[in-house]
C-alpha cells in the first residue's frame, strides 16, 4: 500500500516487527477473501455437491473447529504464538490444497474436518503474538491496524474472485482455493522472518481450561459473543430486512456492506485509541452495546416509513453498527490482553474466541429465523441483549480496574502465581 495511503488510513507500522506482521495479515487477508467469495460457487458447480451436503459439510467443520479450539490454546501457550502460526498456516495451506481437488462428499467432508483443526486458531495465535511483541500502550493500536488491513485485504480479495467468476471454468474456479492456501504458504515463509517472542515453553504443561475456572472471564466472553451478533446483523439481517420488511429499493442492500467496510476502514484506527487500559476498554464495550441496540431501533422504524425515509434510516443502521462493530473490536481487545496470564495467552485469547466462533455457527439462524422473522419484537429484544452485553462487558471491567494500579493499568499479571487466574 502506498505510503500516503497508509498515512491516510493510519496503518504505518510502528516499526519492523509490526511491519513484518501486518504483511502477513495483509497477504492472509487475500487469500480469504478469494475463498469466501468464491468457495461455495466451487462446492456446486465444480465439485457437484448439493446444497444439503454443502450445509453438511460446513457445519462439521464448524464442530471441528469450536472443539479444537482449546487444545490450540495450549499449543500457542506451549510452543509460542510465532512457530504456531507459522504450524497452523502451513495445516491450512495443505488441505485448502486438496479441498481444490475433491470430487465426492466423503473427500470434501474429510478434508473439511481436517481443515477445520485449524479453522480459527489463527486469529488468537495473532493475538497471543501480539500480546508478548508490543507493550500495554501499543496492542490495541496494532490490532486495529490488523483490522483495517483484514478489511482492505479481504475486499482486494474478492474483487479478484469476481474476476475468476466471470470467467466461470473450473480451473478458474479451483485457482481460488489454491490461492488462499498459496496466501498461507506465504504468510507462514513472512512468519520466519518475525522475531521470537518470549513465551515459548512457559504454557507446557497446563491444558488450556484455566480460564473456564475463571468464572468473569467465561462472563466477558459471553457479553463479547452476544456483542458479536453484529456480524450476522450486517450480512444476513440487514439484507433480508431491506427486502421482506421495507419499501426501501432492494439495490441498497449491498450498498449497506460496501458503507459499512469503507467506515470500518478509515475509522478503526483512531476510533480505538482509549481502549488501552482496562477502565477505557470497558467504556468502548459499553458505547458498543448502546450502539448496536439504537441500529436495532433504527432498523425497526425503517419498516414503517415510506421509500426514502426507509433509505435514510438504513444508511444510518449501518453507521450505528459499523460504529459498534468498532467499539467492541477494540474494547475486546483491550480487556482481553489486560486479563490474560502472560503464561497462559494462547489458551485466554482461544477461550475468548469461543464467542465469535459460537456467533459464527449460530447467528445467521439466529438472525434471519428469529429476529427478522419476529419483526420489530425480535430487533426490541436484540437490541435489550446488545444493550445489556455492553453493560455487563463494562461492569465487569470495572470490578476488574479497582485492583489495578492508576490510569487503569494492571498491578500484577493475572495468574502468575501458577494458580488459576482470576480478573484483575
Amino acid at each position: 500500500m502506498p505510503m500516503s495511503v497508509a498515512a491516510r488510513f493510519r496503518i504505518r507500522p510502528t516499526g519492523p516487527t509490526e511491519g513484518r506482521l501486518l504483511t502477513t495479515v495483509a497477504v492472509d487477508a487475500v487469500g480469504g477473501g478469494l475463498f469466501l467469495a468464491g468457495a461455495t460457487l466451487f462446492y456446486s458447480r465444480v465439485a457437484g455437491l448439493s446444497a444439503g451436503q454443502i450445509g453438511v459439510g460446513l457445519s462439521v467443520l464448524g464442530v471441528v473447529a469450536l472443539a479444537a479450539t482449546v487444545p490450540n490454546g495450549a499449543l500457542v501457550d506451549r510452543i509460542g504464538p510465532r512457530r504456531a502460526l507459522i504450524v497452523l498456516h502451513m495445516w491450512r495451506a495443505l488441505w485448502c490444497s486438496a479441498l481444490a481437488f475433491v470430487g465426492s462428499f466423503w473427500q470434501f467432508l474429510t478434508v473439511l474436518v481436517l481443515l477445520g483443526l485449524a479453522e480459527y486458531a489463527g486469529m488468537p495465535a495473532l493475538q497471543t503474538y501480539v500480546g508478548a511483541a508490543f507493550s500495554d500502550a501499543e496492542r490495541v493500536g496494532v490490532m486495529a491496524r490488523v483490522q483495517v488491513l483484514k478489511n482492505a485485504g479481504f475486499l482486494m480479495g474478492a474483487l479478484l474472485a469476481a474476476v475468476a467468476v466471470g470467467v466461470g471454468s473450473d480451473l478458474a474456479y479451483r485457482s481460488l482455493l489454491l490461492g488462499d492456501a498459496l496466501s498461507f504458504v506465504v504468510a507462514a515463509a513472512l512468519m520466519v522472518s518475525v522475531r521470537e517472542v518470549g513465551g515459548r515453553g512457559k504454557g507446557r504443561g497446563r491444558t488450556g481450561l484455566a480460564p473456564f475456572r475463571n468464572r468473569r472471564f467465561l462472563l466477558l466472553t459471553c457479553c463479547n459473543g452476544f456483542l458479536q451478533l453484529n456480524l450476522s446483523v450486517l450480512v444476513i439481517g440487514m439484507p433480508l430486512w431491506v427486502t421482506r420488511a421495507t419499501e426501501a429499493p432492494e439495490a441498497i442492500a449491498p450498498l449497506l456492506i460496501a458503507v459499512n467496510t469503507v467506515i470500518a476502514i478509515a475509522l478503526q484506527v483512531p476510533m480505538s485509541r482509549g481502549a488501552e487500559t482496562v477502565p477505557g476498554a470497558g467504556r468502548h464495550m459499553r458505547r458498543a452495546g448502546m450502539s448496536l441496540a439504537l441500529m436495532c431501533g433504527t432498523l425497526t422504524l425503517a419498516s414503517w416509513v415510506p421509500p426514502a425515509a426507509a433509505v435514510t434510516l438504513m444508511l444510518a443502521s449501518v453507521v450505528l453498527h459499523t460504529l459498534g462493530e468498532i467499539w467492541h473490536a477494540s474494547g475486546g481487545w483491550g480487556l482481553q490482553f489486560a486479563l490474560s496470564p502472560e503464561a497462559e495467552r494462547g489458551s485466554y485469547a482461544a477461550a475468548y474466541s469461543l464467542g465469535p466462533t459460537a456467533e459464527g455457527m449460530v447467528g445467521p439462524s439466529l438472525v434471519a429465523g428469529g429476529v427478522v422473522a419476529a419483526g420489530a419484537v425480535g430487533w426490541t429484544v436484540l437490541g435489550v441483549l446488545f444493550a445489556a452485553a455492553g453493560l455487563g462487558a463494562h461492569t465487569l471491567a470495572v470490578r476488574a480496574a479497582r485492583v489495578t494500579e492508576p490510569g487503569g493499568r494492571r498491578a500484577a499479571p493475572a495468574g502468575t502465581s501458577g494458580g488459576p487466574a482470576t480478573v484483575r
